[in-house]
């Protein structure tokens, strides 16, 4: 084995000890771990917006249980007291009968009931589009929820790119300590100036300085990601880092799906239409008290009472249906308008996410590259600074350009997931 690699082999070695340290602690500490999917049903079932479901389920129950009760008799009480100037009399005389005239008041309370037989299929069309509707709502409330999904998506990788960098400021760390160690030891032979070695100490409070930043920023998306999930998150909660995702081109958004209820609602509503200029039968009865009764003859109180069959024809609504129908018509092919743009603006972001995907995944591979030969030119000068060749600022450079070299590539992975898991959110796959 060729020293290069030997030494890629130490830091991978650094690497693992680190994560076997994590996955321990874990184990035998009991420290909190939450992985990508707990997130996002976490933030879903907590969630506002998902109150709304419960509302959405009560507004369609009322709704149609309104549109069943037009079944039943519909039943009106009515009292009138009028006052005429005239009255119905006869304009001739009978012989030995006198004929009382009406009384120029009148009054009368009676009970009007009206009951359906053929609606013509209205109230089970009334019945449908409350169901058709109630379906748009909670659509439109998971295209809603849908976004969401990315909201928590940038917060959790943004808190595992944070945490990767500071195991790496830690790794940085760690080699600089080890050559302050002999940068002391050279110091004491009088080999090297004491300035030497403050560089280096400079050097371990900079890197010090970097990490309570980065620990701070770690702590603001712990509580943004609290807040969505309503659960409180320890600093040393431990994060799964998800696996990278094989997508298929299937999309499956729900915004499809709303805008197929939403023509279906449009196609209720011709019904509808249809069933309201469709002839109407139903049953009538009218009952009550009044002066006078249906006897006009008998001019006092008398109770009443008529019932029979009744059908209506309407007549005036084919005056407007040729109109409605149209303007229907007219707003499904507004929706399939809006449903072609939305698949073409859906196409033409996936295409350009797994552009985007190519480019990071090539990036990545040159980053690999790049370490190893930072890690190389790192070791010599590692050795150059022991054996006095070149200064702890020569050094401190190279040590710099490997630890640039780690978290680019640290930031091109997580940025690659995220990409994958935003593409996945936007697909819903």
């Amino acid at each position: 084995m060729d020293k290069s690699n030997a030494h890629l082999t130490n830091t991978d070695m650094k690497k693992f000890n680190i994560t076997l340290f994590v996955f321990l602690s874990a184990l035998f500490f009991g420290q909190e771990t939450l992985s990508l999917n707990e997130a996002q049903d976490l933030a879903q079932q907590n969630y506002p917006l998902i109150k709304r479901q419960d509302l959405i389920a009560k507004t369609k129950q009322f709704n149609i249980e309104n549109a069943a009760k037009g079944w039943l008799p519909q039943i009106q009480i009515v009292g009138q007291a009028t006052y005429q100037n005239d009255v119905t009399q006869l304009p001739i005389k009978i012989p030995n009968a006198t004929i009382e005239p009406l009384s120029k008041d009148q009054y009368k309370v009676f009970a009007d009931v009206q009951q359906p037989i053929y609606d013509g299929g209205i109230i089970s069309n009334q019945k449908k589009l409350a169901q058709i509707q109630s379906e748009v709502e909670l659509q439109k409330n998971e295209v809603e929820l849908d976004k969401l999904e990315e909201r928590i998506n940038q917060i959790y990788f943004g808190i595992l790119q944070t945490d990767e960098q500071i195991q790496q400021t830690e790794l940085t760390k760690t080699d600089i300590q080890n050559a302050l160690k002999k940068a002391d030891a050279q110091l004491k032979n009088g080999v090297i100036f004491r300035s030497n070695v403050d560089v280096l100490k400079a050097q371990i409070v900079t890197i010090e300085q970097k990490q309570i930043e980065l620990q701070t920023v770690k702590k603001s998306f712990l509580d943004m990601l609290s807040i969505f999930i309503h659960k409180s998150l320890d600093e040393n909660i431990q994060l799964q880092k998800p696996e990278k995702l094989l997508l298929t081109e299937n999309n499956n958004r729900n915004e499809l799906k709303l805008f197929d209820l939403q023509k279906q609602t449009l196609e209720t509503q011709k019904s509808l239409l249809n069933s309201k200029n469709l002839p109407k039968l139903g049953a009538f009865f009218q009952g009550g008290y009044g002066k006078p009764s249906f006897n006009m003859l008998k001019n006092e109180f008398d109770v009443f009472y008529i019932g029979g069959i009744r059908l209506n024809i309407p007549i005036s609504g084919f005056y407007t249906k040729k109109n409605d129908l149209a303007l229907i018509e007219t707003q499904q092919q507004e929706i399939d308008v809006q449903k072609e743009n939305f698949i073409f603006n859906q196409q033409f972001q996936t295409l350009q996410n797994n552009n985007e995907l190519q480019k990071i995944q090539n990036l990545i591979d040159k980053d690999n590259e790049l370490i190893k030969l930072r890690e190389s030119i790192k070791k010599s000068a590692l050795a150059q600074l022991e054996n006095g060749v070149i200064t702890t600022n020569d050094y401190l450079r190279e040590v710099n350009a490997e630890e640039a070299a780690k978290i680019q590539k640290i930031q091109h992975e997580i940025q690659f997931l995220l990409t994958q898991y935003n593409l996945k959110a936007q697909l819903n796959q």
